[in-house]
């Protein structure tokens, strides 16, 4: 237990540099929050530790998963996402996936899973994730949606700059502003803001990650809010859970047949956008304009109007508690 203060030291540079959550970042979503979730599972663990958040979240009411995007280009992606929504008792819940030019691809844990669990959705059978979540997007309330992105933003730049369609007559950046409440993006894994080289998200498609931010309309808060789980690590609670839980054989593919901890960076991004009581245990930035070069450096300078923050851990111990609740959840349980 020693281990989580001297962290918390080593982050009191950021902290001196933030101020409490602004008030449009704390206000509480009427439940259940609706929710677009786009992923590049299957490069890391910690994106399906987050498949375990959400669907923790879901059952325990808080949340509403509208729909899955995929923006890895693993053809054991979608089938990999399908099982896990398959056992956590959400077989028909919608999955798209990129259809061009996908940023990466790598499988370091899913096909094994794929071959034990249970699942009937092929990456050529899922539908094309932009037309997805235009789809989604249109038939939800003005202002409902958070969208959270955990993986590079190829997926969401180009829902922005997407054409009218069949399912709506507005072009992807009117659709985003006019359906969205709030966007986690899925920047800052390298934990530098409010300055510095953007994590390996962003580097993988530095264009869509400079896109994104140039084209997000300002309506809405987005906030990068996964930097401190570079920090913050979790998994071998799985040591603790029935050997056949999806995420802990996921986790145990990873680790070669161990369970271990693992970085937090895409779990923390769904908590803070998805559960807004937890705000408090980050610091939040003010709200300010944030940009990336194609070199990959980040930059961040306050601008009221720009709605754009970033956010990191003020209390490990509470977060440890409650990231480790959520990803050992048992949907045997509910």
């Amino acid at each position: 237990m020693l281990f989580v203060p001297l962290l918390v030291l080593g982050l009191s540079g950021y902290s001196s540099h933030t101020e409490p959550a602004p008030s449009h970042l704390q206000e509480e979503n009427d439940p259940p929050v609706r929710v677009l979730f786009d992923t590049d599972v299957g490069g890391d663990v910690d994106d399906a530790g987050t498949l375990a958040v959400l669907h923790a979240l879901a059952d325990h009411g808080e949340i509403e998963i509208l729909a899955i995007g995929v923006v890895i280009g693993h053809e054991a992606a979608v089938p990999y996402v399908h099982a896990v929504n398959t056992w956590y008792g959400r077989p028909d819940l919608p999955i798209g996936t990129i259809k061009g030019e996908a940023p990466y691809s790598r499988d370091e844990y899913m096909a094994p899973i794929v071959e034990e669990f249970p699942n009937s959705l092929t990456q050529e059978a899922a539908p094309d994730v932009v037309k997805l979540y235009r789809q989604v997007l249109a038939t939800q309330p003005d202002r409902s949606v958070t969208m959270v992105a955990v993986g590079p933003a190829t997926n969401i730049y180009n829902l922005l700059n997407s054409p009218p369609d069949e399912h709506s007559p507005l072009t992807g950046k009117e659709l985003m502003r006019q359906k969205v409440k709030f966007y986690a993006a899925g920047g800052n894994g390298n934990n530098e803001l409010p300055k510095g080289r953007c994590g390996f998200n962003y580097r993988m498609d530095l264009e869509a990650a400079s896109g994104e931010l140039e084209l997000l309309p300002s309506d809405f808060p987005t906030v990068f809010a996964g930097g401190s789980g570079s920090i913050l690590r979790i998994g071998s609670a799985y040591k603790s859970v029935r050997p056949d839980h999806i995420i802990r054989r996921s986790y145990e593919e990873y680790y070669d047949g161990t369970v271990q901890d693992r970085q937090t960076w895409d779990q923390l991004r769904v908590l803070y956008a998805c559960r807004p009581s937890s705000r408090s245990l980050w610091n939040t930035s003010s709200p300010g304009s944030i940009k990336v070069t194609m070199e990959g450096i980040l930059s961040y300078t306050a601008a009221p109007n720009e709605n754009r923050a970033w956010a990191y851990i003020n209390d490990f111990i509470t977060m440890r508690e409650v990231l480790t609740e959520l990803m050992v959840y048992d949907p045997r349980d509910k």
